[in-house]
């Protein structure tokens, strides 16, 4: 695995207690970001540093423009919630895990068709150690109804389809492993599970990841200090990025041309001294040079 050569800078400095689930608006150029245990939302303009914030009453996972415009999804707590950005308002369109209060909601991304995947996880005592196997994965469909996918998961994250649209990637953290499955655009239906990807104990834990134009995944490695590069195809990583922080925690493809690499990181958990040592930890980086480039997010259908 080799250490490639590129440049990081940081977008916004020690902005999140832990910071997660970027995604790239192509239509306002600006970032949406989650503070999880900042129960906010975030839409930031890399150019100004402008950072709007959103309060809900619960730890967010994830956020995704709609594509009627004006709008987020977002998944909070154990709930499927439409955000108004002019006005605050927020409606609860859909609830999950309601037999398992201690759930929250983590990683959340748009299918090919504009659906809204989203998995939840147990209580979380100690980081990557939680109630195993309380989680399960879901999709907000276009006409919002709630479909359940797969369950008996720890930390659903890493969500991520392939180029062609017919495979789907999900990392399962505190199992340290990213499963592919065979995907029906039409139907949202998965079949044949299987583990592709085992990821080192010594490396860390596969937090959120992305995917590039030539199919590798881009995994950020809790724990680990770095992004990794891995191909599904044989298991194996390729090439990694190191970074001034521990706890690397997701990462999306950002820019006009979508060949910059967002990475958000987590203070939040970390001792004083540790945040004396890495007095960037909680802050929002962006990599450039890395030789390829990723692909438009999806928004949400409905």
């Amino acid at each position: 695995m080799a250490a490639l050569k590129c440049e990081i800078s940081v977008v916004k400095e020690c902005c999140a207690q832990l910071g997660e689930g970027p995604h790239w608006d192509e239509s306002s150029q600006r970032l949406i970001w989650v503070d999880i245990f900042g129960r906010s939302v975030h839409l930031l303009d890399p150019v100004t540093g402008k950072d709007e914030k959103y309060n809900f009453d619960g730890a967010v996972g994830a956020a995704v423009p709609r594509r009627k415009g004006g709008s987020l999804v977002v998944a909070a707590e154990r709930d499927f919630i439409f955000l108004d950005l002019e006005t605050g308002k927020q409606e609860i369109v859909a609830s999950v895990d309601g037999d398992k209060p201690g759930n929250r909601f983590n990683d959340g991304k748009c299918d090919p068709a504009g659906r809204f995947w989203a998995g939840t996880m147990g209580p979380e005592p100690i980081p990557t150690q939680v109630v195993p196997n309380q989680g399960s994965l879901y999709s907000l469909n276009c006409d919002h109804t709630v479909q359940s996918h797969v369950d008996k998961i720890s930390i659903s994250n890493g969500i991520a389809w392939d180029t062609d649209k017919k495979i789907f990637y999900h990392a399962d953290t505190a199992e340290r492993k990213i499963d592919a499955f065979d995907y029906d655009k039409t139907s949202g239906a998965l079949f044949n599970r299987r583990t592709v990807i085992n990821v080192d104990p010594a490396l860390g834990h596969p937090d959120r990841m992305t995917i590039d134009v030539d199919g590798k995944l881009w995994v950020a490695i809790y724990n680990g200090w770095k992004i990794v590069r891995y191909d599904p195809d044989t298991g194996k990583s390729q090439s990694y990025v190191d970074l001034p922080v521990r706890i690397t925690t997701s990462c999306c493809w950002a820019g006009p041309k979508f060949d910059e690499l967002i990475v958000t990181s987590e203070s939040a958990r970390l001792t004083d001294e540790e945040k004396q040592e890495q007095p960037l930890a909680g802050s929002i980086f962006r990599i450039r040079n890395l030789g390829t480039n990723g692909l438009p997010p999806v928004a949400f259908n409905g």
